[in-house]
């Protein structure tokens, strides 16, 4: 009985170490995904630099009041918790795709920027372009205006007669 505690309490201490490094971190009810949906999820986290834990619902209490967050430390049902340390918001963005897939899956809450996320605001956060996205967009802004310029020194340079 008491390597059973000892062993949940490691679980718990090892949760929350990974919610302290995280960048980001949701929790979502998965009840009714299969195996091969859970897998691909799995997969598209891998690469992401996230990762799924399931267990029981007390682990994941105790991990995020060691961890330090009250806002989502009173979960029930079969949840799941995704931990980034790479890309903040693609967490968001697959939890987003899956449900608009299965419209059973539940997000309960999640911590993006040392911010509470509710339910409510999941489908604005998944549309956030990702990190590569958002750097390519910024760089096509900062090349626009000497790009106009060159264009329009050549539009003048072939207007006139040589």
């Amino acid at each position: 009985m008491k390597t059973i505690i000892a062993k949940k309490e490691a679980d718990s201490q090892t949760l929350a170490e990974e919610l302290k490094a995280s960048k980001s971190f949701l929790v979502f009810e998965y009840l009714g995904l299969n195996a091969k949906d859970i897998t691909s999820l799995r997969r598209n986290l891998h690469k992401a630099d996230a990762k799924m834990y399931v267990a029981k619902n007390n682990i994941f209490n105790r991990a995020m009041k060691l961890a330090g967050v009250e806002k989502i430390s009173d979960i029930a049902g079969p949840n799941a918790l995704i931990v980034s340390k790479g890309d903040e918001v693609a967490p968001f963005k697959e939890i987003s795709e899956i449900a608009k897939k299965h419209t059973f899956i539940k997000f309960k809450g999640g911590i993006l920027d040392n911010q509470f996320i509710g339910p409510d605001s999941l489908s604005q956060i998944a549309s956030i372009p990702g990190r590569e996205g958002l750097y390519s967009m910024l760089l096509s802004c900062l090349q626009a205006p000497i790009r106009n310029f060159l264009y329009g020194i050549k539009a003048v340079g072939e207007s006139k007669p040589q």
